[in-house]
């Protein structure tokens, strides 16, 4: 008894002093000198946790599922609403098809029967038109030739008028030499000379009158309505080459209006100013034909008539510069050697 008693004390005394270290601590994190049903214990409380935190993770994923379950129902519940109003409007197509099928077919016809008419019509039409237009050429070939027979009878008449009037013209201007001259042989008085004179004068211009209102009658026939530029070009160049430089101007300008060659076209008007005595006209025009284009061929004869207008106008040292730059850069050409 007193063994055992011994052996308890001694257990006892042994415990107390290991459990200061903490041995046999059932709620240490890590614990250690247990007995094999502490042991059990503590396995049993760990499997325990765990389950527990299993519990946990389960309820939470069925409280996730069971959101989930009622998000898809409610889906499921609006595709079948909406299902069903699809149904609804494909039935209302299906039966507006049907009906428009009906009405279609029904304009079809119609519009099949609208389309042969208008064919019928069409044919019709185009063989009127037919007729209608090869009068309507006839008629107007027929116009044409009357006029342009007409025109040239007037033409021939205006020529003959005018080649009667100058042959006139010509004889009275020959009989008042006649007499100028038989009344110098006689030795007039100079007062009598004088008014003989101014006669002839007066007679004269009127004269001139005369002839350049024929001219500008018989011009006004050239319808520039009636001929390309080419052909106006042309017969602008003819005139001017005829020495008619104020009828030429009137060609040029209207080739100007038209946009042709301009640059050739400012060139001749500002010869014709030349010609005339107009030299601040000239130079103007001559100026524009170089401001459009500066390499024709007959830039020599611009330059050179561009200076002597300067020189005619006191404009000698602008003058110099022109002369200048045709003795320099067109030194081959005719109008260069004739640079003072």
């Amino acid at each position: 008894m007193k063994k055992i008693s011994l052996s308890i004390a001694l257990s006892a005394s042994l415990f107390g002093e290991v459990s200061v270290f903490g041995a046999g601590d059932l709620d240490s994190k890590n614990p250690y000198g247990l007995s094999k049903t502490e042991k059990k214990i503590v396995e049993n409380r760990d499997a325990i946790e765990s389950l527990e935190k299993k519990d946990r993770k389960l309820d939470s994923d069925i409280d996730s599922l069971e959101g989930n379950i009622k998000a898809l129902q409610s889906l499921i519940n609006s595709v079948g609403k909406q299902n069903n109003e699809h149904r609804t409007k494909i039935d209302k197509l299906m039966e507006d098809l049907r009906e428009n099928h009906l009405i279609t077919e029904i304009k079809y016809k119609e519009i099949a029967e609208n389309i042969n008419s208008t064919k019928n019509k069409v044919k019709q039409s185009e063989v009127e038109t037919k007729k209608s237009l090869n009068v309507k050429i006839e008629e107007s070939f027929a116009h044409v030739n009357s006029v342009l027979e007409k025109q040239e009878k007037r033409i021939e008449t205006i020529d003959k008028s005018i080649e009667k009037d100058f042959r006139e013209i010509q004889k009275k201007l020959k009989t008042i030499q006649k007499n100028l001259e038989k009344i110098s042989s006689e030795y007039v008085s100079q007062k009598q000379l004088d008014f003989l004179v101014n006669e002839f004068n007066t007679f004269k211009k009127t004269v001139i009158g005369e002839f350049e209102n024929l001219a500008k009658t018989r011009d006004n026939y050239y319808d520039f309505s009636k001929h390309d530029n080419p052909d106006i070009f042309d017969e602008a160049e003819r005139i001017f080459n005829l020495g008619q430089y104020k009828e030429a101007i009137r060609y040029f300008k209207h080739l100007i209006s038209n946009h042709y060659r301009p640059a050739t076209d400012n060139f001749f008007i500002g010869q014709s100013y030349y010609y005339l005595g107009e030299y601040e006209l000239a130079i103007t025009h001559f100026k524009e034909s170089v401001s459009i284009y500066d390499k024709s061929s007959f830039m020599p004869t611009l330059l050179l008539h561009s200076a002597k207008s300067l020189e005619n106008l006191g404009r000698k040292d602008e003058a110099k510069t022109f002369y200048t730059i045709l003795k320099t850069q067109y030194s081959d050409s005719p109008e260069s050697a004739k640079v003072p």
